[in-house]
C-alpha cells in the first residue's frame, strides 16, 4: 500500500527520500526544513518523520504514525493533543545501547581506579599515592532501568566481577550477566547494597524526580551515583548535597539539570564528581542504525504490519 509521508527536523537525513522511496516503491515523500514549511504537506500526510508541534499536528487530517527522530523524548515532545490522539509514535530506543553502556563503565573504572582523586592531582603537578584501587569483584552494582543499554552494561559490569541487580517495571527475565531482576517497588529497599547506583531510565511521569533526597539517603554510605538517562531524573541539589554531606562517595554525570550547567554550579568542582557533557553517545556511528529502523518502519507501515519501538505516549517511551 502506498502512503504519503513528511520528513522534519531534527536529524533528518538529505538523502533519506530516495532510500525510503527505494525501500517502498509507490511512496510519496518530501523531506522539509522546517515545519512551518511542511503546512500543506502535513494535511494529507499518513506519516511524519521528525518532530511534529502542536499546530502542526492540529492540520493533519490523516496522520496515522509520526517516526519520532531520538530514542529519548520526555513531556515537552508528548503534548496533550498528541498523547490523546490516535497516531502511533515510533522511537528510536536501542541504536545507542553499547555507546550509553560503554560511557557507564568508563565512569565506573574511573571510581574504581580513583582517577577522580588523580586527575586534579595531575593538574597541580602533585606526584602522591594516594586512596588504594576498589575491587569491582566485591562489589554490587544496581541498574535502574533495564532497557538495551541497561541490560548492556549488565553484561559488562557482569565480566568486571560484579554482582549485577535490575530494576526495571517492564523487563520479565534478567538479560545477560545480571544476578537478580526486581521490579521498582523494591528499589528502596535495594538501594542499601549496592556500591554503584547505575541510572539508565528515560525521561516520563514516574521517572521525573526519580531520585532524591530520600533515595540518596538510602544509598550505602560511600557508594557510587552515575547517571547517563535524563537530568530530570535526579533533584540535582539533593544529589550535591549528598556528596558534601559524605554520604556519597562520588557521581559520574553525563546528564544533569539543568543543560547547560552553570559555570558557578557546585558540580563542577566538587571532589569525586566526574562529569561529561551529555556526549555519551557523540560521534558513535548510530546514523545506520537510525536509517535501518526508519526503512524496515516504512516498510512494515505500507505492509499494515505492526511497528517497531511502538511508544507509550502516556509515559512517553
Amino acid at each position: 500500500m502506498s502512503f504519503r509521508m513528511v520528513l522534519l527536523p531534527p536529524d533528518m537525513g538529505r538523502d533519506w527520500p530516495d532510500k525510503i522511496r527505494r525501500a517502498v516503491p509507490g511512496v510519496e515523500v518530501t523531506a522539509y526544513d522546517s515545519p512551518a514549511a511542511a503546512a500543506n504537506a502535513i494535511v494529507t500526510a499518513d506519516a511524519a518523520y521528525g518532530t511534529v508541534p502542536r499546530d502542526l499536528l492540529a492540520r493533519a487530517k490523516r496522520l496515522r504514525w509520526i517516526a519520532a527522530p531520538r530514542a529519548g523524548l520526555g513531556g515537552d515532545w508528548f503534548y496533550d493533543e498528541l498523547v490523546n490522539s490516535p497516531v502511533v509514535v515510533t522511537n528510536l530506543r536501542g541504536i545507542y545501547n553499547e555507546s550509553l553502556a560503554h560511557h557507564i563503565m568508563g565512569f565506573v573504572l574511573a571510581f574504581a581506579h580513583r582517577f577522580d582523586h588523580y586527575l586534579p592531582q595531575q593538574r597541580e603537578r602533585a606526584w602522591k599515592r594516594g586512596p588504594g584501587m576498589l575491587d569491582l569483584t566485591h562489589m554490587t552494582a544496581l541498574i535502574v532501568g533495564v532497557g538495551g543499554a541497561g541490560a548492556e552494561a549488565a553484561r559488562l559490569c557482569a565480566a568486571f566481577g560484579m554482582r549485577v541487580v535490575g530494576v526495571d517495571p517492564r523487563v520479565a527475565a534478567p538479560p545477560a550477566g545480571m544476578a537478580e531482576l526486581v521490579t521498582p517497588d523494591a528499589l528502596d529497599a535495594r538501594l542499601g547494597e549496592a556500591d554503584f547506583v547505575i541510572l539508565t531510565v528515560p525521561e516520563s511521569p514516574q521517572t521525573l524526580r526519580l531520585f532524591d533526597a530520600g533515595r540518596f539517603a538510602a544509598m550505602k554510605r560511600r557508594s557510587y551515583f552515575i547517571n547517563i538517562g535524563r537530568g530530570a531524573c535526579v533533584v540535582t541539589d539533593d544529589l550535591v548535597a549528598a556528596l558534601m554531606s559524605g554520604h556519597l562517595a562520588g557521581a559520574g554525570l553525563d546528564v544533569v539539570t539543568p543543560e547547560p550547567l552553570p559555570p558557578e554550579h557546585p558540580l563542577w568542582t566538587m571532589q569525586g564528581v566526574l562529569l561529561t557533557p551529555h556526549v555519551a553517545i557523540l560521534g558513535t556511528p548510530y546514523q545506520p542504525k537510525r536509517e535501518a529502523i526508519l526503512l524496515e518502519n516504512c516498510q512494515r507501515f505500507a505492509r499494515g504490519e505492526a511497528l517497531l519501538n511502538v511508544v507509550d505516549k502516556a509515559s512517553w517511551f
